[in-house]
């Protein structure tokens, strides 16, 4: 395999110039060491800085954030700011570093937070993240709030066991005639499903390594702890889940960050630092919610006061004006009203107006990590969660929500798919000479199609061809006789890049080789596996290159916040002291305000257009008019009739909590 991912690290040492941290990056550090890192940024940063306690986990270790900015401290904010959350699950380190890379980074370029503030959570989820730090080594997003997760009753019974005392939690493969898992030909170390549409049998049942501790046939599936933080947030939430808790915000990690939420509306853009990655790709639809909203069907009684066909189906955009001319003037029927007395439930799929943004920031980020040097092919990040904060905070809160995971084991190279076309026949009847005007490329590929030995290289093929040592007919006797190759397809891509990354990187130590083990209960067993976080957490050492290359882009991202300005406006006098006020409200930024989805469901409020002034009557028009959606780089128009006889000076206020806003001041009367 071609040595790519150790080129790229090295191009980054080379060129990427070093932050004047306050942190050194060379070391994962466990919950306690992220607070202490807060703390010594805040004793160095005092005016912009303030730490937060946000909450206790159930283990008793302190959620610390840190706010930064020029209205710390300050309870009712002026700016908009953004959230940064990050190893919510507990089984990322990689993003917990970052997170305080970031803080470090923003304290050192003081015009990233010159207007906005910015709140960072750099564990949501302590509990968990302390397992990286223990032995056994397990990779458990669980917390440790007592929970019964297998719904016996026993709470907590049956926990992880390291049976050969390596050091690490891996699994046990068994052999069982109703085993579902077969190994890999060619990489004995993969399993794969057998496959009974070819007839096909299973030899092995999989467990995770272990002891049946309560006697129910499972092994490890009722831990220490039992909710995943990570997934413990209201959207598409689904109780009585392993580790998902009782319900949404069931554990304190969680609920403490909603209230947060709720209790700060200058936040304008959250960003999930995880396994998850919206800023490579996307957030992805396919999900099937309960019902489509371009076919739905509306209840006979309701179907009869609108004036629809209770057999006929209709889009939300039929059913918003069936219902709009019967609603009290100066109503807008909107589609969250819709969803909301239909019952429709909730949204499960990205809107495409908000994919548009996703895609063309997607596509800026991936040029931008390649104008950095970051060419190499990476595996896939992680899908979006149901109940998972990334998601909540797309589908319910309104705003550009963001995710960025910051390693991946590099993309296994694929095989090359040419074909050498040769078969034993038509070698039988070829001339040495016709043989070797194949060229050196092409006997290449035969050779790896036969399954030849690897001495057996072209070169070789060739000299021993050309000295008469060898026939093509000899040749094709051989090969008749020669056993296939084994077939190496199949097995997880994943585990698959982790083998060929361990081989190449860590001297085989990412994966532990299946060995012979008396279980007590299971009989002889083989334990082996996967070594816990090697596909998620590089080495320490990588870290600040692969920061500094990364995380400035949270940065490039809040530049593009939604900010409204007021563009022009334009007074036209109509006679008798009446006016006629038009003014044109702009977005000046690549985000809308607000996202689709928040138009939807109506989150945030909306921005408040204001006059004010002194000896006016507002003929038509309202002195305080909403504006509660406005594209990127968009423009709205609104209008007044005003009577002032006499002049005066006329405010005009343009506000929002998280859009900035604008003000200007014009004259207005004593015109004749």
């Amino acid at each position: 395999m071609r040595n790519y991912f150790l080129k790229f690290l090295l191009f980054l040492f080379v060129t990427i110039p070093a932050l004047a941290q306050s942190q050194a990056y060379d070391e994962y550090l466990d919950p306690a060491g992220l607070n202490k890192a807060l703390s010594s940024l805040n004793k160095k940063y005092p005016k912009n800085t303030k730490l937060i306690s946000l909450a206790r986990s159930a283990g008793g270790q302190d959620l610390q954030m840190i706010e930064i900015g020029h209205e710390t401290g300050t309870v009712k904010k002026s700016k908009p700011a953004v959230l940064v959350v990050a190893n919510m699950e507990g089984i990322v380190p990689v993003s917990s570093m970052a997170a305080i890379y970031l803080a470090d980074y923003l304290l050192e370029n003081s015009s990233a937070y010159d207007n906005l503030s910015w709140y960072i959570l750099p564990c949501g989820n302590p509990d968990a993240y302390s397992h990286y730090f223990e032995f056994p080594l397990k990779m458990d997003p669980r917390n440790s709030k007592a929970h019964n997760d297998d719904m016996d009753n026993l709470t907590d019974e049956d926990g992880f066991e390291d049976l050969n005392k390596d050091g690490f939690i891996t699994q046990m493969r068994v052999k069982d005639p109703m085993g579902t898992w077969v190994p890999v030909k060619g990489e004995p170390r993969l399993l794969r499903k057998a496959d009974a549409s070819k007839g096909e049998k299973g030899i092995y049942k999989l467990y995770s390594e272990g002891l049946d501790n309560d006697g129910d046939g499972k092994y490890n599936e009722d831990g220490k702890g039992g909710v995943n933080v990570g997934i413990n947030f209201p959207h598409l939430f689904k109780p009585f889940q392993k580790t998902s808790g009782l319900w949404p915000g069931c554990t304190d990690e969680s609920f403490q960050l909603m209230k947060f939420v709720f209790e700060h509306p200058e936040i304008a853009m959250t960003m999930d630092y995880g396994a998850v990655n919206f800023c490579i790709q996307p957030p992805k639809g396919g999900r099937k919610g309960s019902v489509d909203m371009d076919k739905i069907k509306i209840p006979k009684g309701m179907a009869e006061d609108f004036g629809a066909d209770p057999n006929k189906t209709y889009s939300m955009k039929e059913i918003i004006e069936l219902v709009q001319p019967l609603v009290p003037q100066g109503m807008t029927v909107t589609e969250s009203m819709v969803a909301s007395f239909l019952g429709l439930g909730a949204v499960v799929n990205p809107l495409d107006k908000d994919l548009k943004f996703y895609k063309d920031l997607s596509e800026k980020y991936k040029e931008y990590l390649k104008d950095k040097g970051l060419k190499a092919e990476r595996l896939a990040p992680e899908k979006a969660k149901d109940a998972s904060f990334e998601l909540w905070s797309y589908y319910q809160l309104g705003i550009p929500s963001f995710a960025m995971d910051f390693w991946t084991l590099p993309k296994l190279k694929e095989e090359s798919k040419e074909k050498s076309e040769i078969t034993v026949d038509k070698l039988k009847e070829m001339s040495s000479e016709e043989f070797v005007a194949l060229g050196k490329e092409k006997i290449a590929v035969f050779l790896k199609e036969s399954g030849a030995p690897e001495q057996f290289t072209a070169d070789v093929v060739i000299k021993m061809v050309e000295g008469g040592k060898m026939t093509p007919a000899k040749m094709a006797e051989m090969m008749k006789d020669m056993p296939k190759k084994e077939d190496d397809k199949g097995g997880d891509s994943k585990t698959k890049a982790l083998i060929a990354y361990s081989d190449e990187h860590m001297q085989g130590k990412g994966f532990v080789d299946w060995t012979a083990y008396k279980h007590p209960v299971l009989g002889d067993v083989e334990i082996g596996g996967v070594v816990p976080y090697v596909d998620n957490t590089p080495p320490a050492s990588l870290m600040d290159s692969l920061f500094a290359l990364q995380v400035p882009w949270t940065v490039e991202l809040s530049k593009k916040l939604a900010r409204l300005k007021i563009l022009d406006h334009k007074l036209e006098y109509k006679g008798g002291g009446v006016y006629e006020l038009t003014l044109w409200i702009e977005n000046i930024s690549d985000l809308p305000f607000p996202t689709a989805m928040g138009e939807r469901n109506e989150q945030p409020a909306p921005a408040i257009v204001e006059i004010e002034g002194s000896q006016i009557s507002l003929l038509s028009g309202k002195s305080r008019t909403p504006v509660n959606s406005l594209g990127a780089h968009k423009i709205k128009e609104i209008s007044w009739l005003i009577e002032s006889e006499k002049a005066t000076d006329l405010t005009l206020k343009l506000s929002s909590v998280f859009a900035w806003g604008d003000q200007e001041q014009i004259k207005i009367g004593g015109a004749k």
